[in-house]
């Protein structure tokens, strides 16, 4: 079954996305997944419809293809497609204003021209790609540096532990402003498609003992816990989130281990060194 406004993807903007399209691994992205091998083939092209700001946009989505025999462990690379004179392309460098104006000026320092060019971190923006209800049609959604600043003040006196509670279970700042509400939901509501989507991965069981508690109650008891501070970082991207039960993911928080990222082991103040049981996607 397609959940409506599933999280697929979150692509930081570059000169592509504001002129050619977006590439989608989709090795770890369980719903879309699941969704498009049921109707796109790998090597075939697709029309699909892009809404952004109620606007609808017609761009073609690729399943690349590739020789199975001799790229064996490739995993599917799908595109949306469209051209720099394309409306939709048009309009994500309205969006994107100021992305676009500093890749511009950047690019034309460059005599390589294929040099990619990087936004300086506090200028970044993102676009979210999410399923919908409807059959070939996606929502984008952006975020821009304006609203990551609104965002970043509205969580400056929240301890990690009160965000991922946030996130985990629906949980939202009453005393926040309206804006900064607005800007904690949208915001809030990506990170939590992306764990609810590592989640599905996981089959919901711990990443460090491997149990699904909840499964001897028919419940769902798993939670999602960033590796490097998000509340520090601003980090939410999958590579920085475990899928942990809540015993693991309040012992964490309660001790403060440091995990060892090459090795994919906590190593807690006491010596206690906990292995991850289960990685698919760092």
């Amino acid at each position: 079954m397609q959940l409506k406004n599933s999280y697929i993807y979150k692509k930081e903007i570059d000169w592509s996305v504001l002129h050619y399209g977006i590439n989608i691994s989709v090795s770890i992205q369980v719903i879309f997944y699941d969704s498009i091998k049921n109707y796109l083939e790998k090597g075939e092209t697709k029309e699909i419809k892009l809404i952004i700001e109620n606007q609808e946009f017609p761009v073609k989505l690729i399943n690349q293809n590739f020789d199975a025999r001799k790229y064996p462990n490739h995993k599917e690379l799908l595109q949306i497609r469209y051209t720099e004179n394309s409306a939709i392309a048009k309009k994500l460098r309205e969006i994107f204003i100021s992305s676009y104006k500093y890749l511009q000026v950047e690019k034309a320092k460059l005599i390589n021209h294929r040099i990619p060019i990087k936004l300086p971190e506090i200028c970044k923006e993102y676009l979210v790609l999410y399923t919908t209800e409807f059959q070939n049609t996606f929502l984008l959604d952006s975020i821009t540096a304006q609203e990551n600043k609104i965002f970043n003040k509205a969580i400056l006196e929240i301890s990690e532990e009160e965000f991922e509670l946030d996130i985990n279970y629906n949980r939202i700042d009453k005393t926040a402003t309206i804006e900064q509400k607005q800007q904690l939901v949208k915001i809030r509501k990506l990170d939590k498609s992306i764990c609810d989507n590592l989640k599905l991965l996981y089959k919901f069981n711990c990443q460090i003992c491997g149990d699904d508690f909840g499964k001897t109650y028919d419940t769902i008891i798993i939670e999602a816990h960033h590796i490097e501070s998000f509340t520090i970082s601003m980090n939410n991207d999958s590579t920085n989130i475990l899928v942990i039960c809540p015993n693991h993911h309040r012992v964490i928080h309660k001790t403060s281990p440091f995990f060892d990222l090459k090795n994919l082991v906590f190593i807690y103040p006491n010596g206690l060194k906990e292995c991850l049981k289960l990685n698919y996607h760092i």
